[in-house]
């Protein structure tokens, strides 16, 4: 039906049953540094949350961070992956949104002082998405017992893939080229990966060249500006307007001086009346 509104309703709706009860020793993926991270549960008081990062390296460090912060938790009964799927597929009704969603004027949304228009909003949040669903199987790999390791690693290179066509939408070329050339590192077939890259590199000479026409018409005008009679004549008579006589100097100078001196006057006499004024208040309450 191509009915993406509806579709990006129903995943999050599932979305919200299998992902939203963030408890005490459950794990989680929240916002560090800009970051999609995986997070232990230690402590949940009010709004805040204390939780443990484990770095690569396997190195914990233990913080606090509020709840606007948690992004999802990470369903431990998920055996068919439902929950990266789902976060994929609405990940993709998104940037489908915002290529057939022609709403202009900007949005904002609860708890960001940041308005964008609907389109960015739909890629933003698409880009998002991506990312959850990336560290999502990539631990998923690591901590299940017996993982399907080529269904996750195909759920990732679709997710990049995704993310890197969000990427394009909001002009950010060099985060959209690194995803898709990381898919062809994995599936030098991939089509899907190998079309974005043409696309990308489109976009830049399309930019390079734009930007040559551009320096060529400035360099035209200089040209033209400096060299004819027009152009002597123009810059002359702006010289004319910038010049300025010795006595219009002098009485700017005058005029600037009497400014000055009243200004003075006008602080001082303000500065005597406020110091009355307190005077006279507290002399009245006490």
């Amino acid at each position: 039906l191509n009915d993406y509104t509806c579709a990006a309703a129903y995943y999050e709706a599932a979305l919200s049953f299998i992902a939203s009860n963030v408890s005490i020793g459950g794990t989680c993926i929240a916002r560090k540094n800009g970051d999609a991270v995986i997070a232990d549960v230690d402590c949940i008081d009010d709004d805040q949350y204390d939780v443990t990062f484990t770095s690569q390296n396997g190195e914990e460090e233990e913080t606090t961070i509020p709840l606007k912060d948690i992004l999802c938790s990470i369903w431990c009964k998920d055996e068919a992956y439902l929950q990266p799927r789902c976060l994929l597929n609405l990940s993709r009704c998104l940037v489908k949104l915002a290529e057939i969603d022609s709403t202009s004027g900007n949005v904002g949304c609860a708890g960001q002082r940041k308005r964008a228009t609907r389109q960015e909003k739909y890629r933003s949040s698409a880009v998002l998405g991506c990312s959850i669903t990336i560290t999502l199987c990539e631990h998923l790999k690591e901590s299940t017992a017996s993982p399907d390791v080529a269904l996750l690693d195909s759920l990732i290179g679709k997710a990049r893939v995704i993310r890197s066509r969000a990427f394009i939408g909001r002009n950010m070329l060099r985060n959209a080229i690194i995803d898709a050339k990381k898919v062809t590192s994995q599936d030098p077939n991939d089509k899907d990966a190998l079309k974005l890259i043409s696309e990308i590199k489109a976009i830049e000479a399309r930019s390079k060249l734009l930007d040559k026409k551009i320096s060529r018409e400035v360099c035209r005008w200089v040209k033209k500006a400096t060299t004819t009679s027009e152009g002597a004549a123009a810059i002359e008579r702006m010289d004319e307007e910038s010049s300025v006589s010795d006595s219009e100097t002098n009485l700017s100078e005058a005029e600037y001086r009497q400014s000055f001196v009243a200004w003075m006057c006008r602080k001082t006499f303000m500065e005597i009346g406020a110091v009355i004024a307190f005077v006279v208040a507290m002399w009245v309450i006490y």
